[in-house]
Protein backbone atom coordinates (compact mmCIF):
# COMPACT_ATOMS: atom_id res chain seq x y z
CA UNK A 1 0.00 0.00 0.00
CA UNK A 2 3.06 2.45 0.95
CA UNK A 3 4.29 2.15 -2.49
CA UNK A 4 1.48 2.60 -4.36
CA UNK A 5 0.57 5.85 -2.23
CA UNK A 6 4.60 6.95 -3.26
CA UNK A 7 3.95 5.87 -6.39
CA UNK A 8 0.81 8.01 -6.70
CA UNK A 9 2.80 10.99 -5.40
CA UNK A 10 5.84 10.72 -7.26
CA UNK A 11 4.32 12.72 -10.11
CA UNK A 12 2.81 16.05 -7.93
CA UNK A 13 5.13 18.98 -8.84
CA UNK A 14 7.61 19.61 -5.50
CA UNK A 15 6.11 22.65 -3.34
CA UNK A 16 8.19 25.17 -1.80
CA UNK A 17 7.94 23.38 1.80
CA UNK A 18 9.15 20.22 0.26
CA UNK A 19 12.10 22.59 -1.71
CA UNK A 20 13.22 23.44 1.86
CA UNK A 21 13.05 20.38 3.03
CA UNK A 22 15.47 19.41 0.55
CA UNK A 23 17.87 22.50 1.27
CA UNK A 24 17.91 20.84 4.52
CA UNK A 25 18.42 17.40 4.28
CA UNK A 26 21.41 18.47 1.28
CA UNK A 27 23.44 20.98 4.20
CA UNK A 28 22.83 17.91 6.64
CA UNK A 29 24.87 15.37 3.80
CA UNK A 30 21.60 13.38 3.76
CA UNK A 31 21.78 10.84 0.94
CA UNK A 32 18.82 11.58 -1.26
CA UNK A 33 16.57 8.32 -0.56
CA UNK A 34 16.66 9.13 3.21
CA UNK A 35 15.21 12.54 2.19
CA UNK A 36 13.07 10.88 -0.49
CA UNK A 37 11.63 8.27 2.45
CA UNK A 38 10.81 11.99 4.54
CA UNK A 39 8.78 13.65 2.06
CA UNK A 40 7.40 9.95 0.78
CA UNK A 41 8.56 10.74 -2.61
CA UNK A 42 10.58 8.69 -5.23
CA UNK A 43 14.34 8.95 -4.98
CA UNK A 44 14.25 9.80 -8.60
CA UNK A 45 12.07 12.84 -7.87
CA UNK A 46 14.53 14.10 -5.17
CA UNK A 47 18.21 13.34 -7.50
CA UNK A 48 16.55 14.96 -10.45
CA UNK A 49 15.67 18.08 -8.43
CA UNK A 50 19.10 18.46 -6.95
CA UNK A 51 20.57 17.85 -10.37
CA UNK A 52 18.41 20.73 -12.24
CA UNK A 53 18.05 22.82 -9.20
CA UNK A 54 21.49 23.52 -8.41
CA UNK A 55 23.46 26.22 -8.66
CA UNK A 56 27.01 26.61 -10.44
CA UNK A 57 28.57 25.60 -7.06
CA UNK A 58 26.65 22.55 -6.48
CA UNK A 59 24.74 24.58 -3.72
CA UNK A 60 20.92 23.78 -3.12
CA UNK A 61 18.96 26.62 -2.72
CA UNK A 62 15.20 26.62 -2.01
CA UNK A 63 14.27 30.14 -3.28
CA UNK A 64 16.69 29.63 -6.55
CA UNK A 65 14.90 26.26 -7.12
CA UNK A 66 11.43 27.01 -6.58
CA UNK A 67 11.74 30.36 -9.36
CA UNK A 68 13.81 27.98 -11.38
CA UNK A 69 10.90 25.60 -11.37
CA UNK A 70 8.17 28.23 -12.09
CA UNK A 71 10.46 29.45 -14.58
CA UNK A 72 9.83 26.30 -17.05
CA UNK A 73 6.46 26.22 -16.04
CA UNK A 74 5.54 29.05 -17.49
CA UNK A 75 7.29 28.51 -20.42
CA UNK A 76 6.02 25.08 -20.93
CA UNK A 77 2.70 26.75 -21.39
CA UNK A 78 3.64 29.36 -23.78
CA UNK A 79 2.36 28.57 -27.24
CA UNK A 80 1.01 30.22 -30.08
CA UNK A 81 -2.94 31.38 -30.51
CA UNK A 82 -4.57 30.62 -33.89
CA UNK A 83 -1.53 29.07 -35.10
CA UNK A 84 -3.93 27.52 -37.52
CA UNK A 85 -3.82 30.02 -40.69
CA UNK A 86 -7.13 28.93 -42.19
CA UNK A 87 -8.49 30.09 -38.54
CA UNK A 88 -7.03 33.11 -38.97
CA UNK A 89 -7.25 34.41 -41.98
CA UNK A 90 -11.23 33.57 -41.16
CA UNK A 91 -11.21 35.81 -38.23
CA UNK A 92 -9.58 38.29 -39.95
CA UNK A 93 -11.97 38.56 -42.63
CA UNK A 94 -15.14 38.70 -40.55
CA UNK A 95 -14.17 40.64 -37.49
CA UNK A 96 -14.27 43.98 -39.79
CA UNK A 97 -17.35 42.88 -41.16
CA UNK A 98 -18.84 43.51 -37.58
CA UNK A 99 -18.97 39.67 -36.26
CA UNK A 100 -18.76 38.89 -33.09
CA UNK A 101 -15.87 36.31 -31.82
CA UNK A 102 -19.14 34.35 -30.91
CA UNK A 103 -20.38 34.31 -34.12
CA UNK A 104 -17.68 33.51 -35.77
CA UNK A 105 -16.65 30.49 -33.75
CA UNK A 106 -19.96 29.50 -33.90
CA UNK A 107 -19.78 29.88 -38.20
CA UNK A 108 -16.95 28.58 -38.76
CA UNK A 109 -17.29 24.97 -38.87
CA UNK A 110 -20.25 25.69 -41.05
CA UNK A 111 -17.79 27.73 -43.50
CA UNK A 112 -14.68 25.78 -42.79
CA UNK A 113 -15.60 22.58 -42.24
CA UNK A 114 -12.97 20.52 -39.76
CA UNK A 115 -12.33 23.64 -38.33
CA UNK A 116 -13.00 24.72 -34.64
CA UNK A 117 -12.26 27.54 -32.38
CA UNK A 118 -13.19 28.79 -28.81
CA UNK A 119 -14.20 32.81 -28.90
CA UNK A 120 -12.77 32.74 -25.51
CA UNK A 121 -9.50 31.62 -27.94
CA UNK A 122 -10.77 34.90 -30.24
CA UNK A 123 -10.92 37.13 -27.64
CA UNK A 124 -7.60 36.70 -25.98
CA UNK A 125 -6.06 36.88 -29.07
CA UNK A 126 -7.40 40.27 -29.88
CA UNK A 127 -6.43 41.65 -26.46
CA UNK A 128 -3.13 40.21 -26.00
CA UNK A 129 -1.69 39.59 -29.69
CA UNK A 130 -2.73 42.30 -32.19
CA UNK A 131 -4.69 44.80 -29.95
CA UNK A 132 -5.26 46.81 -33.30
CA UNK A 133 -8.48 43.94 -34.15
CA UNK A 134 -9.86 45.81 -30.51
CA UNK A 135 -11.59 48.75 -32.87
CA UNK A 136 -14.16 45.99 -34.47
CA UNK A 137 -15.44 44.51 -31.13
CA UNK A 138 -18.40 46.05 -29.29
CA UNK A 139 -17.29 49.10 -28.18
CA UNK A 140 -18.58 51.06 -24.76
CA UNK A 141 -17.72 53.53 -22.37
CA UNK A 142 -15.05 52.13 -19.80
CA UNK A 143 -17.16 53.26 -16.98
CA UNK A 144 -20.96 53.54 -17.46
CA UNK A 145 -22.79 56.33 -16.74
CA UNK A 146 -25.75 56.45 -14.44
CA UNK A 147 -29.25 56.57 -16.17
CA UNK A 148 -31.14 59.77 -15.22
CA UNK A 149 -34.58 59.60 -15.91
CA UNK A 150 -37.43 62.50 -15.81
CA UNK A 151 -40.40 61.14 -14.57
CA UNK A 152 -43.75 62.57 -15.16
CA UNK A 153 -43.63 63.22 -19.19
CA UNK A 154 -46.84 62.82 -20.87
CA UNK A 155 -47.13 60.51 -23.20
CA UNK A 156 -48.36 62.33 -26.31
CA UNK A 157 -49.68 58.72 -28.71
CA UNK A 158 -53.14 58.86 -29.60
CA UNK A 159 -54.56 55.65 -29.13
CA UNK A 160 -51.54 53.76 -27.99
CA UNK A 161 -51.68 50.64 -27.29
CA UNK A 162 -49.52 48.89 -24.49
CA UNK A 163 -47.12 46.03 -25.04
CA UNK A 164 -48.62 44.28 -21.95
CA UNK A 165 -51.16 43.84 -24.65
CA UNK A 166 -49.60 42.46 -27.24
CA UNK A 167 -49.97 38.62 -27.63
CA UNK A 168 -47.88 36.40 -25.92
CA UNK A 169 -46.58 34.48 -28.45
CA UNK A 170 -44.51 37.22 -29.65
CA UNK A 171 -41.91 36.79 -27.40
CA UNK A 172 -41.36 33.06 -28.12
CA UNK A 173 -39.93 34.34 -31.45
CA UNK A 174 -41.72 31.51 -33.50
CA UNK A 175 -44.00 33.19 -35.17
CA UNK A 176 -42.89 35.79 -38.59
CA UNK A 177 -44.05 38.82 -39.26
CA UNK A 178 -43.51 40.79 -35.91
CA UNK A 179 -41.32 43.70 -35.83
CA UNK A 180 -39.55 46.78 -33.65
CA UNK A 181 -39.24 50.17 -34.74
CA UNK A 182 -36.62 52.35 -33.77
CA UNK A 183 -34.81 55.49 -35.25
CA UNK A 184 -31.10 56.58 -34.64
CA UNK A 185 -30.67 60.66 -34.32
CA UNK A 186 -27.86 62.98 -34.47
CA UNK A 187 -27.61 66.50 -33.34
CA UNK A 188 -25.33 67.44 -36.01
CA UNK A 189 -28.19 66.78 -38.86
CA UNK A 190 -32.01 66.62 -38.77
CA UNK A 191 -31.04 63.59 -40.72
CA UNK A 192 -32.28 60.34 -39.26
CA UNK A 193 -31.89 56.59 -39.72
CA UNK A 194 -34.61 54.49 -38.92
CA UNK A 195 -34.11 50.89 -37.82
CA UNK A 196 -36.70 47.71 -38.45
CA UNK A 197 -35.70 44.61 -37.02
CA UNK A 198 -38.29 41.42 -37.52
CA UNK A 199 -38.10 39.33 -34.27
CA UNK A 200 -37.68 36.18 -35.25
CA UNK A 201 -35.47 35.76 -38.11
CA UNK A 202 -33.27 39.04 -37.12
CA UNK A 203 -33.74 40.63 -40.95
CA UNK A 204 -32.93 44.23 -39.81
CA UNK A 205 -34.00 47.21 -42.87
CA UNK A 206 -32.72 50.26 -42.50
CA UNK A 207 -33.74 53.91 -44.37
CA UNK A 208 -32.70 57.08 -44.13
CA UNK A 209 -35.28 59.55 -43.00
CA UNK A 210 -35.00 63.58 -44.12
CA UNK A 211 -36.20 64.31 -40.66
CA UNK A 212 -37.59 62.31 -37.46
CA UNK A 213 -41.38 63.28 -37.97
CA UNK A 214 -44.77 61.07 -38.00
CA UNK A 215 -44.77 61.27 -41.67
CA UNK A 216 -41.88 60.70 -43.28
CA UNK A 217 -41.65 57.82 -40.48
CA UNK A 218 -44.76 56.15 -41.58
CA UNK A 219 -43.58 56.64 -45.94
CA UNK A 220 -40.36 54.65 -44.79
CA UNK A 221 -42.35 52.02 -42.89
CA UNK A 222 -44.45 51.77 -45.51
CA UNK A 223 -41.67 51.73 -48.41
CA UNK A 224 -40.41 49.05 -46.57
CA UNK A 225 -43.27 46.30 -45.61
CA UNK A 226 -45.07 47.02 -48.62
CA UNK A 227 -43.42 43.91 -50.43
CA UNK A 228 -43.74 41.62 -47.56
CA UNK A 229 -46.97 39.28 -47.82
CA UNK A 230 -49.55 39.59 -44.97
CA UNK A 231 -48.04 36.61 -43.27
CA UNK A 232 -44.44 38.94 -42.40
CA UNK A 233 -46.87 42.15 -41.49
CA UNK A 234 -48.52 41.02 -38.02
CA UNK A 235 -47.74 43.71 -35.20
CA UNK A 236 -45.06 46.59 -34.79
CA UNK A 237 -43.78 47.57 -31.72
CA UNK A 238 -42.42 51.20 -30.89
CA UNK A 239 -41.45 53.40 -28.32
CA UNK A 240 -43.09 56.43 -27.45
CA UNK A 241 -40.84 58.69 -29.77
CA UNK A 242 -43.09 61.68 -31.04
CA UNK A 243 -41.84 60.14 -34.37
CA UNK A 244 -44.77 57.02 -33.59
CA UNK A 245 -47.63 59.58 -33.91
CA UNK A 246 -49.38 58.71 -36.69
CA UNK A 247 -49.22 54.81 -36.15
CA UNK A 248 -52.81 54.53 -37.04
CA UNK A 249 -51.82 55.29 -40.64
CA UNK A 250 -49.61 51.72 -40.63
CA UNK A 251 -52.73 50.03 -39.47
CA UNK A 252 -55.01 51.22 -42.10
CA UNK A 253 -52.36 50.34 -44.88
CA UNK A 254 -50.54 47.87 -44.10
CA UNK A 255 -53.32 45.97 -41.98
CA UNK A 256 -50.59 45.87 -38.81
CA UNK A 257 -51.31 46.29 -35.14
CA UNK A 258 -49.09 48.49 -33.36
CA UNK A 259 -48.28 48.45 -30.13
CA UNK A 260 -45.74 50.76 -27.74
CA UNK A 261 -43.47 50.12 -25.25
CA UNK A 262 -44.26 51.63 -21.48
CA UNK A 263 -42.89 54.90 -20.48
CA UNK A 264 -38.95 54.92 -20.61
CA UNK A 265 -38.38 51.42 -20.81
CA UNK A 266 -37.08 51.01 -24.38
CA UNK A 267 -35.67 48.04 -23.14
CA UNK A 268 -38.90 46.05 -23.82
CA UNK A 269 -38.21 46.31 -27.61
CA UNK A 270 -34.52 44.78 -26.95
CA UNK A 271 -34.18 43.42 -30.31
CA UNK A 272 -34.00 46.41 -32.41
CA UNK A 273 -32.25 48.30 -29.66
CA UNK A 274 -29.52 46.04 -30.10
CA UNK A 275 -29.46 47.05 -33.91
CA UNK A 276 -29.37 50.46 -33.57
CA UNK A 277 -26.34 49.41 -31.39
CA UNK A 278 -24.59 47.90 -34.08
CA UNK A 279 -25.43 50.94 -36.50
CA UNK A 280 -23.29 53.23 -33.99
CA UNK A 281 -20.63 51.12 -34.61
CA UNK A 282 -20.45 52.21 -38.35
CA UNK A 283 -21.42 55.71 -37.35
CA UNK A 284 -21.11 56.96 -34.08
CA UNK A 285 -23.24 59.46 -32.67
CA UNK A 286 -22.80 62.77 -33.45
CA UNK A 287 -22.69 61.68 -37.11
CA UNK A 288 -24.31 63.79 -39.97
CA UNK A 289 -26.85 61.62 -41.68
CA UNK A 290 -27.03 64.06 -44.13
CA UNK A 291 -23.38 62.73 -45.50
CA UNK A 292 -24.48 59.31 -45.38
CA UNK A 293 -25.74 57.83 -49.30
CA UNK A 294 -28.61 55.02 -49.64
CA UNK A 295 -25.87 53.05 -51.00
CA UNK A 296 -23.97 52.96 -47.54
CA UNK A 297 -26.73 52.55 -45.74
CA UNK A 298 -27.57 49.31 -48.39
CA UNK A 299 -24.37 48.21 -47.97
CA UNK A 300 -24.53 47.89 -43.61
CA UNK A 301 -28.00 46.76 -44.00
CA UNK A 302 -26.51 43.78 -46.28
CA UNK A 303 -23.54 43.39 -43.65
CA UNK A 304 -26.35 43.30 -41.24
CA UNK A 305 -28.37 40.48 -41.99
CA UNK A 306 -25.27 38.45 -43.45
CA UNK A 307 -24.17 37.97 -39.89
CA UNK A 308 -24.93 34.93 -38.41
CA UNK A 309 -26.93 34.66 -35.34
CA UNK A 310 -26.35 31.88 -32.36
CA UNK A 311 -30.03 31.31 -31.68
CA UNK A 312 -30.68 30.49 -35.00
CA UNK A 313 -27.62 28.04 -35.14
CA UNK A 314 -25.46 30.18 -36.84
CA UNK A 315 -27.61 30.41 -39.82
CA UNK A 316 -27.56 34.60 -41.66
CA UNK A 317 -31.30 36.05 -41.60
CA UNK A 318 -31.19 36.43 -45.49
CA UNK A 319 -30.43 32.38 -45.74
CA UNK A 320 -33.53 32.32 -43.16
CA UNK A 321 -35.29 34.54 -45.62
CA UNK A 322 -34.59 32.92 -48.41
CA UNK A 323 -35.24 29.68 -46.73
CA UNK A 324 -38.79 30.94 -45.91
CA UNK A 325 -39.37 32.02 -48.81
CA UNK A 326 -38.95 29.35 -51.48
CA UNK A 327 -40.81 27.37 -48.80
CA UNK A 328 -44.31 26.15 -50.16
Amino acid sequence: MQSTTNSARSYRVLTQEEREEIMIGVRRNESARSIASRLERNVSVISREIKNNSTEDFRYQAYWAQNRSERRRRKSRQRERLADHYIRQYIYEKLPLGWSPEQIAGRICLDIPGKHVSYETIYQYVFKKDRSLTKYLVCGRKNRRKRMHKRGKRILIPNRTGIEKRPANVNKREELGHWEADTAVSRQSKEALMVLQERTMGLTLLQKLPRCAPEEMNAALIARLKHFPETMRRTVTFDNGQENRHHNQLCDVLKIKTFFCNPYSSWEKGSVENAVGLTRREWPKKTNYALISDEEIATLEYRLNTRPRKRLGYITPLELLANVALSP
